[in-house]
């Protein structure tokens, strides 16, 4: 979409919505809510970890391949474990076993290659 069809997208529907001010209202209040679910279950998780409570887990796997994450500081060397804590679309939230930075997000694609996990 060229800049053009993007201004003409945003004036469209601002005025379906009674004016920018609503719309851009809209914009914030949607990632506002997004944002709090999305960190009230990182909140809950990491909590868990810390507590040492029983975590309903989506399984353990093993690493096969030595992988890395620069950008989140994640390590991955052949035979460590690593359990799935939860799932969706294209995205994990995992725990390295015997790590102390826990919990990481990691993509599907980044699991698959380096471990046994299967969709």
């Amino acid at each position: 979409m060229s800049n053009l069809g993007l201004y003409q997208w945003f004036t469209t529907t601002a005025k379906k919505v009674g004016g920018p001010a609503k719309l851009i209202g809209m914009f914030i209040s949607g990632g506002a809510i997004i944002g709090g679910a999305v960190g009230s279950v990182i909140t809950n998780k990491y909590r868990d970890i810390k507590d040492k409570k029983e975590l309903k887990t989506l399984g353990t796997y093993s690493v096969i391949k030595d992988a890395e994450i620069k950008k989140i500081k994640l390590v991955l060397k052949t035979g460590d474990q690593v359990t799935v804590l939860a799932a969706d679309d294209d995205s994990i939230l995992i725990i390295k076993n015997g790590d102390k930075n826990n919990p990481y997000f990691v993509s599907v694609d980044f699991l698959i290659e380096c471990s046994d996990y299967k969709m």
